[in-house]
């Protein structure tokens, strides 16, 4: 089978591609400015790129996308919802019946509650690019009447080898930076990419119908995971602390500040929300529907990232 992965050569789309490969698929990878092996050079906000790009493909895992926790919702909206768009509209002109498309567990929000969140789950998305994911994934909807069927893989926070958000982690862990917001006792859902790209390619092989899922691989106290990076790492357990309270506020003055000077805040509402609340994903449907289990736990997630970040 011809598959067109969007994005392929980012943090996710590098994995998912990996994994197709390895099960035998044909791959395209479709990215805006990269060289190699069966690449396909083109931007998603272009109809005409894309709809060239998909032409003999049999189908599309949609995984390209502005995926940053702050940002001007422009530059969201014209990338995560009228370039999906774009890949939607390819794909039917172009006869293409199977879509896999990488959501975010961003659209649930963060209800700070110990009730698992299932794919039903109110929807309620915190910042520009949640919302842009949501309303790309309300895009995917619309266009079902045309006979499309498009999965949705939602993963929570991705951490593996590659990520920028386990980079900021372990170096603020490393440099004595770290704080806890709050008492650290939180419980957070954390997916690998390798996770992620299994249970994109088994909704590829086993959802016919055009379901949404949630995808992770393991839920944790923050304080457990931030202790056995510590552990990993040989260095000192973090053991400072500030209030939910203060961190919220300071995240989002610094928020504002980024934006005005065009830099990266030293510090978001989806990061402390992240580390300072409760919030844990079901992967129930995906286990019961597409036969998921994820490959890893805390302790080889820890094991991952910590190799990569010495390297």
């Amino acid at each position: 089978m011809k598959v067109l992965v969007t994005g392929g050569n980012g943090f996710i789309g590098s994995y998912l591609v990996k994994e197709l490969e390895e099960h035998g698929y044909d791959v395209k990878i479709f990215c805006r400015s990269c060289k190699g092996k069966n690449v396909i050079n083109g931007d998603i906000r272009n109809e005409k790129s894309i709809l060239k790009a998909t032409k003999g493909i049999d189908a599309v895992f949609h995984n390209a996308a502005l995926a940053m926790d702050w940002g001007k919702k422009r530059d969201f909206y014209e990338t995560n919802v009228k370039g999906t768009e774009n890949v939607v509209k390819a794909c039917i002109e172009n006869g293409i019946e199977r879509l896999i498309y990488t959501g975010s567990a961003g659209v649930y929000g963060f209800p700070n509650s110990m009730k698992p969140i299932t794919e039903e789950s109110p929807k309620k998305p915190l910042n520009a690019y949640q919302k842009s994911k949501w309303l790309g994934e309300k895009v995917i909807e619309e266009y079902k009447k045309h006979g499309i069927k498009a999965s949705i893989i939602r993963p929570p926070l991705v951490l593996g080898a590659g990520s920028k958000a386990a980079q900021i982690l372990l170096s603020s862990i490393e440099n004595g930076t770290f704080s806890y917001i709050g008492d650290g006792e939180s419980y957070i859902t954390v997916t690998h990419p390798k996770d992620v790209a299994k249970c994109l390619r088994l909704a590829l092989e086993k959802d016919d119908e055009g379901n949404a899922f949630n995808v992770a691989s393991f839920s944790c106290r923050i304080k457990d995971m931030v202790e056995k990076i510590a552990e990993s790492m040989n260095i000192e357990k973090p053991k400072k602390h500030v209030s939910y309270s203060i961190a919220y506020i300071a995240a989002v003055f610094s928020e504002m500040l980024g934006i005005l000077l065009n830099k990266e805040p030293k510090i978001t509402r989806f990061r402390v929300k992240s580390m300072g609340t409760n919030r844990i994903i079901s992967y129930e449907k995906a286990k019961k529907m597409l036969g998921y289990e994820p490959s890893y736990d805390l302790k080889k997630m820890v094991e991952d990232i910590v190799a990569w970040y010495r390297q």
